[in-house]
C-alpha cells in the first residue's frame, strides 16, 4: 500500500470589492501565499491587529490560471493512480 500525504492548494480568484492585498510566492518545493489586509484607521482608537498572513500550500494558483492547468497539476495526477 503506497501511503501518500493530504495535499493542500490554493486558488487565487478575483473579487468584485478587494479588500486586502495578496503576494504570491512559488518554490520549487510549493509556494506560500501572502496576505496583507490594512488596519482600520478610527478615530484616536490603536488597533493592534495583525496585518500580514501568509500560509504555506503545495501550489498556490493565480488569478492567471486556467483550469485545465488546475487539473494537470491536481486531478490528474489522482486519477493515474
Amino acid at each position: 500500500m503506497v501511503k501518500q500525504t493530504i495535499q493542500i492548494f490554493a486558488r487565487v480568484k478575483p473579487t468584485k470589492n478587494q479588500t486586502a492585498e495578496y503576494f504570491v510566492d512559488c518554490e520549487e518545493q510549493g509556494g506560500s501565499l501572502e496576505f496583507v489586509v490594512p488596519r482600520d484607521l478610527a478615530d484616536g482608537v490603536i488597533n493592534n491587529k495583525r496585518e500580514n498572513y501568509k500560509f504555506r500550500f503545495q501550489n498556490v494558483f493565480d488569478q492567471t490560471a486556467n483550469q485545465e492547468e488546475i487539473f494537470e497539476a491536481i486531478a490528474k495526477p489522482v486519477a493515474d493512480k
